[in-house]
């Protein structure tokens, strides 16, 4: 009996190394390698609820931890991404800075001391959304060109139209000469 509830006792939980996922069929299951066994396919314990589903892709090699509830070794459910020498907390990692860094290079940070969310991304930033609304101090938009496609821009509540190339002096009768040669737009 005491070796049957200290064999149990001893499958409760264990560290391992995750040696098969499921994260290409879009599933949050892997295996694990442990000690003298690799483990069928468990669950990996993500959020998930009528709120928010979370889906983060399980990688080979990622250390875990297994649970096995009641010391069962042919159930159980992985608790996963402990940091560990193969796999160390990000230079950027302190006590008032969350650090999530893509193995694509792409790093995204909130400083609760600085006030201050960054986002590095290795590429490129896509927003698909109905509206959008940014409320600042300031704005400073810095790159080497910028492409807005609109019906309408109002760069200033209640001013007045703005003079292109293409317009025609009502003195004249020539295109316009006082033009920006940096700010382009259609008539």
């Amino acid at each position: 009996m005491w070796s049957e509830l200290k064999r149990l006792l001893d499958n409760i939980a264990s560290v391992g190394t995750i040696s098969e996922t499921q994260s290409s069929k879009g599933k949050a299951l892997a295996r694990v390698k442990l000690l003298t066994r690799t483990t069928a396919f468990y669950p990996i314990l993500s959020f998930s609820n009528s709120f928010k589903r979370h889906f983060i892709p399980a990688r080979v090699g990622e250390q875990v931890l297994v649970i096995h509830p009641f010391g069962e070794a042919s159930v159980g459910f992985i608790i996963r991404g402990i940091f560990n020498k193969n796999r160390k907390e990000h230079d950027l990692a302190n006590d008032h800075t969350e650090v999530i860094d893509f193995e694509d290079g792409t790093v995204i940070t909130y400083d609760t001391e600085a006030k201050e969310l960054k986002v590095n991304a290795s590429d490129k930033i896509t927003i698909i959304c109905k509206a959008a609304t940014v409320t600042a101090d300031t704005v400073d938009v810095v790159a080497d060109s910028v492409v807005v496609d609109s019906n309408s821009i109002d760069l200033g509540t209640g001013g007045k139209g703005v003079v292109t190339g293409n317009c025609i002096c009502a003195f004249t009768g020539a295109p316009h000469h006082d033009f920006s040669l940096n700010t382009r737009s259609k008539k």
